[in-house]
């Protein structure tokens, strides 16, 4: 099992983003977050409960705040720091409709790995929301141990996120030991924050930051204890750090250099500065047209069917046609209101409801101006 950068980190853009001034970004920095489920099966399309599980890992992690802090050391205590993030999935989609953050979508792939199809929607995956609005997360099912891997910074838009393994996302469902703890994406999106592994991949190499010792390499397991490699002074090797390779229950800290280094990105002409005016977490205002009489709005029930009706968890939307169809899905309240949204692609979906009120709604798929009539309860 392992942990992986996809590519190297564009050190151009590491030098001009460390020598903006970061003091002109906010105390707390929120990122906002879609997380793009693609599952070939029904244990792949994980829970909004494990969702919400890798948030708050990540919340307490950027933050400090983990319990398991009190496990570093003494001689590192002084160095560990609230790097000062937290993140929030999107309330608002790229078309400014209401969204949970989470899109979930069947693919007939059932394996990926680290060449991106995950985020190519004509190669099975699903297409990234605007990177300078969104931190994307893709959770699939990775093959040949691979836990997860990131984009460089400065990369293809389209190509920029996060991807990982269902079994290492969270701390719950299908998240499996030794990397049920979340820190698979804790250590992934340190990448996408522009940190490098401990030891800059290469032989005692340098990570660009000064108060992370030098390493030989990566550590792996449950270490203790001091280690000393590449003749690193005073108390060894960081392995409780991040940016190593350890279990999850082994990493505990980022640092002080770390954290000015990631939040470098935020300052003025920073690679992430565009993150910071995003209205990816304002609650969608806009009205369309009220929703015409229940006689205009029903689709003939051989076109489209939602099912169970009423329902409280999920609805299952069966869209028959000879041919292949794929979208969107919009959710409309009573007021005309788009509350929610869903990409699809095959006549068969599944949209999860939970986080709507007990009231009628309306289906729509894409434009096509007719809607199909379901209760949530």
């Amino acid at each position: 099992m392992r942990r992986f950068l996809l590519l190297p980190l564009l050190m151009a853009v590491s030098s001009f983003v460390l020598a903006q001034n970061a003091g002109s970004t906010p105390a707390v920095i929120t990122i906002p977050v879609v997380v793009h489920v693609l599952y070939n099966n029904a244990q792949q399309n994980i829970s909004d409960a494990q969702i919400r599980s890798q948030l708050d890992v990540l919340n307490k992690d950027y933050s400090g705040t983990n319990a398991d802090r009190s496990q570093t050391p003494a001689y590192f205590a002084n160095l560990a720091a609230d790097c000062g993030f937290q993140f929030k999935l999107a309330s608002q989609d790229p078309d400014g409709l209401a969204t949970n953050g989470i899109v979930r979508k069947y693919t007939s792939i059932q394996y990926f790995s680290n060449d991106d199809r995950a985020k190519s929607a004509t190669n099975g995956g699903d297409a990234a929301w605007n990177r300078d609005q969104y931190l994307n997360i893709w959770v699939c099912n990775l093959t040949g141990g691979l836990l997860g891997y990131t984009s460089a910074v400065g990369c293809a838009a389209e190509k920029d996120g996060v991807v990982i393994s269902y079994t290492a996302f969270g701390t719950m469902g299908t998240a499996t030991a030794p990397f049920n703890g979340g820190r698979t994406a804790t250590h992934e999106i340190g990448h996408w924050l522009n940190l490098r592994h401990l030891w800059g991949d290469t032989y005692c190499g340098d990570d660009g930051v000064d108060d992370t010792p030098q390493q030989r390499a990566s550590n792996r397991g449950t270490p203790t204890g001091e280690r000393f490699t590449c003749g690193n002074t005073a108390h060894g090797d960081m392995y409780m750090n991040f940016m190593d390779l350890t279990d999850d229950a082994s990493m505990h800290l980022f640092t002080l250099g770390q954290r000015q280094r990631m939040r470098a990105l935020f300052a003025s002409g920073g690679a992430r500065q565009a993150l910071l005016s995003t209205p990816a977490l304002q609650q969608p205002s806009a009205l369309v047209k009220a929703i015409p009489s229940v006689a205009e709005t029903t689709l003939p029930s051989s076109f489209m069917v939602v099912y169970p009706n009423p329902a409280s968890e999920t609805i299952v939307v069966d869209i028959n046609t000879k041919e292949a169809v794929s979208g969107k899905l919009v959710i409309f309240n009573a007021a005309g209101q788009p509350v929610l949204s869903q990409q699809f692609n095959s006549n068969h979906a599944v949209v999860s409801i939970s986080q709507l009120p007990a009231g009628i709604y309306y289906l729509r798929q894409g434009n096509t101006g007719s809607f199909v009539k379901f209760m949530k309860r």
